[in-house]
C-alpha cells in the first residue's frame, strides 16, 4: 500500500489544492519547550501608585504583582459624546515584580519593574498615543506624511476613539480628498475624515466599509453621495497584485468603488 503524502498545499482564498508532497525541507526547527521568558527592566516615570503597587512600594504588600494590563488614556471627550475612553493596546506586562523606586518631581515616584512583555509596542506608535492623548487630530491629512504601516495604526487609533453620534441627515454630500490615497490604508484614513472629520473612522477593511456604508451608525446615512477628488491617484496606485502587508490579494481601486456602489453610495469620481 503506497504511503500517502504528508502535506497538502491549498490556496488560501479558494481552498484549491496546489500540490501534495512528501516533506517540506526547513519547516521544522529545533526548539526547547517551554520557551524560557525574557525579562526586561521597566521604569514607570512620574507614577502615582495605587492598590497592590502602592503596597509593594511601601513594603506593606508583596513585591510580585502578577500580570498588569496596559491601556493608553487620552483627553476626555465632551460630556454628551458616547465614545471609547482609551486607546486599547491589548498589551500586558507579565510576571511583574517591583524591584525599586525613587522620588520624582511633585511627590511622584519612578518605579522600577522586572517584567516580561509578549509583543513590545513599536516606537512609531508613540506619536499617535500622544496625539490622541492631547485630544486627537485637529486638521485634515495629518496622516498623509506617514508610511503605510503608520497609516494602518492611524486607522486603528481612529476606530478606538470613534465618537458615536447620530448619522448625518440623508442627502448630505461628502468630499474625499484623494491627493494622498496611495495605498489601501490611506483610503481608510481619507474616507474616515471625509465622513467624520479629522481623525474620523469609517471602516478599516472591506467588511467594515460595508458595515459602515450599507447599514449606517458610523456617521453617514446609507445612500449618501461621495465625491472622490483626485481619484486618478488611487486608480494608479491601487492596482491588481499581491499585498505583502496584508499577505493576500491586493484590494484595487475598482474593488473599493464597487463595494461602495453595491452598498448604495453614489460615488462621483473627479
Amino acid at each position: 500500500m503506497p504511503i500517502p503524502s504528508r502535506w497538502r498545499l491549498l490556496d488560501h482564498d479558494t481552498d484549491t489544492v496546489v500540490a501534495e508532497c512528501d516533506d517540506i525541507d526547513g519547516l521544522f526547527t529545533d526548539r526547547v519547550f517551554p520557551v524560557p521568558p525574557v525579562y526586561e527592566r521597566y521604569t514607570l516615570l512620574g507614577c502615582t501608585p495605587e492598590g497592590p503597587l502602592r503596597a509593594a512600594v511601601d513594603g506593606t504588600g508583596p513585591a510580585w504583582l502578577g500580570n498588569i494590563y496596559l491601556e493608553g488614556v487620552h483627553a476626555p471627550c465632551s460630556a454628551t459624546a458616547d465614545c471609547l475612553t482609551c486607546y486599547e493596546t491589548g498589551e500586558q506586562l507579565l510576571d511583574v515584580r517591583v524591584v525599586g523606586h525613587t522620588e520624582a518631581a511633585g511627590g511622584l515616584l519612578d518605579v522600577e519593574l522586572d517584567a516580561r512583555i509578549g509583543a513590545p509596542l513599536a516606537a512609531n506608535e508613540r506619536p499617535l498615543y500622544d496625539m490622541w492623548r492631547a485630544g486627537g487630530p485637529t486638521a485634515p491629512n495629518q496622516w498623509a506624511g506617514l508610511e503605510r504601516s503608520d497609516r494602518y495604526l492611524w486607522v486603528q487609533a481612529a476606530r478606538a476613539h470613534q465618537v458615536h453620534a447620530p448619522d448625518k441627515p440623508a442627502g448630505t454630500v461628502y468630499h474625499l480628498d484623494g491627493r494622498h490615497v496611495t495605498d489601501y490604508d490611506a483610503f481608510y484614513c481619507a474616507i474616515g475624515e471625509a465622513i467624520n472629520g479629522p481623525g474620523g473612522w469609517f471602516g478599516g477593511d472591506l467588511f467594515w466599509l460595508h458595515e459602515c456604508a450599507g447599514t449606517g451608525d458610523a456617521g453617514a446615512t446609507p445612500g449618501f453621495r461621495l465625491i472622490w477628488h483626485d481619484a486618478e491617484i488611487a486608480r494608479t496606485h491601487l492596482v491588481p497584485g499581491y499585498d505583502r502587508k496584508a499577505w493576500s490579494v491586493a484590494v484595487t481601486f475598482d474593488d473599493l468603488v464597487d463595494r461602495l456602489t453595491d452598498d448604495g453610495v453614489q460615488v462621483e469620481l473627479r
